[in-house]
């Protein structure tokens, strides 16, 4: 089972153009940079500037299917497939962290709930922007483009899964 969770990655990263760094092993954690446009304690606020954002930078807004969780902030639904899993009453709540799996850099604005972060306050919703590899020039012209837009908009370090998601 573990040799084919290993190969279906490999053609997954190969298909996508998703490269670890050589010091990266697989099932593990990455330090990745979030850029972050707001943090609150409050989903409906969080949800609102998430929609403001999208629109104002023109980005695509993606949130996941997660609606809010009095355990774990947010989660999918029962039902919900994820990573080829169905989300059943064995595993609910269920919140797959943005990064979490492949650690692929993207390029989307989200809700995200804070708990889920190394190194983050606990108990925020963030309204997020973009995720990527540490100190990367992509992250870098990013936080430019969106500070023109939300001045305190910041990038901030944390560690990601690589590897394979089991229940």
């Amino acid at each position: 089972m573990v040799k084919e969770i290993f190969i279906v990655a490999v053609i997954l990263v190969l298909h996508t153009g998703v490269s670890a760094q050589p010091q990266e092993n697989y099932n593990t954690t990455v330090p990745r940079d979030i850029i972050i446009i707001k943090s609150t304690k409050s989903y409906r606020t969080a949800l609102a500037a998430a929609k403001e954002a999208a629109h104002r930078l023109h980005k695509a807004l993606n949130l996941r299917r997660l609606h809010p969780d009095k355990k774990l902030g947010l989660t999918l639904s029962l039902g919900d497939t994820y990573s080829g899993r169905t989300i059943d009453t064995s595993s609910y709540p269920y919140y797959p962290a943005r990064g979490d799996g492949l650690a692929a850099s993207d390029d989307y604005i989200s809700v995200e709930y804070s708990n889920a972060y190394k190194g983050f306050a606990k108990g925020h919703y963030l309204v997020v922007a973009a995720i990527g590899s540490v100190r990367s020039a992509a992250v870098k012209t990013q936080l430019a483009r969106i500070n023109k837009v939300y001045p305190d908009a910041y990038a901030k370090r944390t560690y990601v899964w690589f590897g394979a998601l089991n229940e």
